[in-house]
């Protein structure tokens, strides 16, 4: 078998991932069992730490072990998290089931990515990756928008428990994908250590100068990413947006992050780096800012813009960093970015939770957008004194 097959089974892993029916009442779903906004934040902390926790463990596994293995155990743990979903509703079942599913989403973030740069390399197109992880991601966010639907539908006709055992269902479809992938083949570790994920860690946020810079830069942006998604949450319970509302906007959301996913290579083209790094420095703290305005029409339209960012700061981003690594050490290094992604949601997100139940939603965005604002300048900075370095060097070189 070739690895060429690798490329739509990593679509359905990432759709069957990215398949979420229970996203658009999911805030409406907590609130229906009597939880606030503190332990909504709590509970997908529990997901983030977990996949925090497992991130790097799962990256090194990916590399030392195999993508596919790795692959085959997070879609089993993913579909079982569903299962504990479906069947106990409460507070700290809701915790171990994102707990589960936490560690199951570590072994697939990453390691699908990694497979598919090195399925690429193996064919020697990996030039294309950003087009097809453009792709992937833009195929993921199809699956969401079509999920949103249908949850939304499943959920106003039936129970908002029937949405979990069909997830359970589409979450078992990524099993057989998994399992029918390819190894392809790369370099490999030579010596294989507990202490290699310590030095691999150290390398890309110390040692190296153009990797620590694009990681954390895009850590930065997956945490704000990741948090707005939560936030959007909180923001339909605040506004008291029924289930026919909030499956609306979460359809036209997602359709945003597709289409600017779909043609994130062509925005590279047109617009550059540094202009669409620009870009996600005002429009991601912006879309925080917005949601404390007491407008519904100038909170949607920035969030919009948000998400549109979003498409293609992910598979832009994801990009930089696999520019800068070697194929032996690639899934670890992804996984180094996630770490950092479900740390820093695991502390912002039931901050902002704990500020909007102390105080209120308003002065709970305001102060993330101040603090991803910050963060996001610190970030491009930095990029930018990179690129300056880069320039330098060459030219000396030359």
């Amino acid at each position: 078998m070739s690895v060429d097959g690798n490329i739509p089974k990593l679509y359905v892993i990432r759709c069957a991932k990215w398949f979420m029916l229970y996203m658009p009442i999911i805030g409406l779903f907590y609130a229906d069992n009597d939880l606030n906004a503190t332990q909504l934040f709590l509970i997908q902390a529990a997901f983030s730490f977990a996949s925090a926790l497992f991130a790097i463990p799962s990256g090194y596994f990916a590399d030392v072990i195999g993508r596919k293995k790795t692959l085959v155990l997070g879609t089993v743990l993913s579909a079982s998290g569903f299962l504990v979903y479906a069947t106990i509703h409460n507070f700290w079942a809701f915790f171990i089931a994102e707990a589960i599913m936490g560690i199951g989403n570590s072994c697939i973030s990453g390691t699908d990515s990694a497979m598919l740069y090195d399925s690429l390399k193996e064919s020697q197109n990996q030039e294309r990756y950003l087009k097809y992880e453009g792709r992937v991601t833009s195929f993921g966010c199809l699956a969401e928008t079509t999920a949103a639907l249908l949850g939304g539908t499943i959920a106003a006709m039936f129970s908002y428990n029937d949405v979990f055992w069909v997830q359970v269902f589409i979450a078992s479809m990524a099993i057989p994908a998994a399992l029918l992938l390819v190894e392809p083949s790369r370099d490999k570790l030579l010596h294989k250590s507990f202490r290699q994920v310590a030095d691999i860690g150290m390398y890309a946020l110390f040692k190296h100068k153009g990797l620590s810079r694009t990681t954390l830069m895009s850590s930065v942006t997956g945490i704000a990413t990741l948090t707005m998604a939560w936030t959007v949450q909180a923001f339909f319970v605040e506004t008291k947006f029924t289930e026919i509302q909030t499956t609306i906007v979460w359809v036209l959301l997602n359709l945003t992050v597709a289409l600017a996913s779909f043609f994130s290579d062509v925005l590279e083209r047109k617009l550059g780096i540094k202009t669409m790094i620009l870009l996600m420095v005002i429009l991601i703290p912006m879309g925080y800012f917005a949601f404390g305005i007491p407008s519904i029409a100038v909170s949607l339209t920035f969030a919009f813009l948000f998400y549109f960012v979003r498409g293609f700061a992910t598979p832009i981003l994801k990009e930089l960093i696999q520019n800068y690594c070697d194929s032996e050490i690639r899934a670890t290094v992804l996984s180094v970015r996630d770490l950092l992604i479900r740390m820093g949601f695991s502390i912002v997100g039931p901050f902002i939770g704990w500020l909007t139940d102390t105080y209120t939603f308003a002065f709970a965005v305001t102060a993330a957008g101040i603090l991803f604002l910050i963060t996001s300048l610190a970030g491009y900075v930095s990029y930018l004194k990179l690129r300056s370095y880069e320039r330098t060097n060459t030219s000396h070189n030359n």
